[in-house]
């Protein structure tokens, strides 16, 4: 009876053993074909040069990615994914504005003798003509500088830039502006190449068009900015100088600017100079100097 038992379990793992190597070689040798479907592929568009040449331009299309259902052999259909497949749609044979269904090619550069089939089907493409507009350019200054950085003036290389993109689009457009540009430390900064972007109304980037030039050389000149004291004047004819702790910053350029030496008040009564409750004075700001306070400070005595 044991040798019975024994004899059964030796079956038993005989048995498993051939299944594995059935399998195996089911898998790995005879390799048949199966099918997947490989979601979100991207879309990619060629032939646009072709199309910009013919005076075109694509102005909108329906899908961003397709899923691709894919047949392969099985060792080779575990490396087709998003990454590996491309899809391509073809816009270079096309003349005329209109709204187009094109089919997706597929492929892939790793895997041959696949086979593939775009769910969906077609992609819808919208095609308009090209139009040019010239705009002025409007440099945009960071704001997230320091501040002792104070602005006088802007160059550009090219006051002026043209966008080429569809009509629907250049009738979105606001204006064509710099990418932000950062403050350096130092009275003249030149920054070379900065992009050009277009905003529509309401100031966000718009894609899809082409502007020239592509970049433009910013030259921005800056304030000169010192600290100086505040004299108290009073209806009496005396003058008092507020501690340093009340010293206020000033920004201007050239002769006038570095003549100022000290900021004056407007006369106020001695009584409130003297008196122990908190008051404003209004400064006699020369011409040409500028504050980022106004004219008036809280005194706390």
């Amino acid at each position: 009876m044991e040798k019975i038992t024994q004899n059964k379990l030796a079956v038993k793992i005989i048995c498993v053993v051939l299944a594995i190597i059935l399998w195996t070689y089911v898998s790995y040798q005879e390799n048949p074909s199966m099918s997947k479907t490989v979601r979100n592929v991207p879309l990619a568009i060629a032939g646009e040069q072709a199309l910009k040449e013919n005076g075109f331009s694509v102005y909108s299309i329906s899908e961003k990615s397709v899923d691709v259902k894919t047949t392969a052999k099985r060792l080779s259909l575990r490396k087709l994914t998003n990454k590996t497949i491309s899809a391509v749609i073809n816009v270079s044979s096309i003349k005329e504005a209109g709204e187009y269904v094109i089919p997706a090619t597929v492929s892939s550069s790793i895997v041959s003798g696949a086979s593939y089939y775009v769910k969906g089907n077609d992609i819808k493409v919208i095609i308009e003509p090209i139009e040019s507009l010239s705009f002025d350019v409007s440099p945009k200054l960071s704001d997230k500088t320091d501040s002792d950085l104070l602005v006088r003036s802007v160059s550009l290389s090219k006051e002026k830039a043209k966008v080429y993109a569809p009509e629907s689009i250049i009738k979105e457009i606001s204006k064509i502006t710099t990418e932000e540009i950062l403050f350096e430390n130092n009275s003249t900064t030149k920054t070379d190449g900065v992009r050009l972007v277009a905003l529509g109304k309401d100031g966000s980037v718009i894609e899809g068009v082409t502007i020239s030039p592509e970049t433009v050389d910013v030259t921005h000149l800056f304030y000169d900015v010192k600290r100086i004291p505040v004299i108290i004047t009073t209806t009496n004819g005396e003058e008092y100088q507020l501690p340093e702790t009340y010293n206020v910053k000033i920004f201007g350029f050239g002769e006038e600017f570095n003549a100022v030496n000290e900021i004056y008040s407007e006369p106020i009564s001695e009584s409130v100079y003297k008196g122990s409750e908190e008051y404003t004075i209004t400064l006699d700001i020369p011409k040409n100097i500028i504050t980022t306070f106004g004219n008036q400070l809280i005194i706390t005595p």
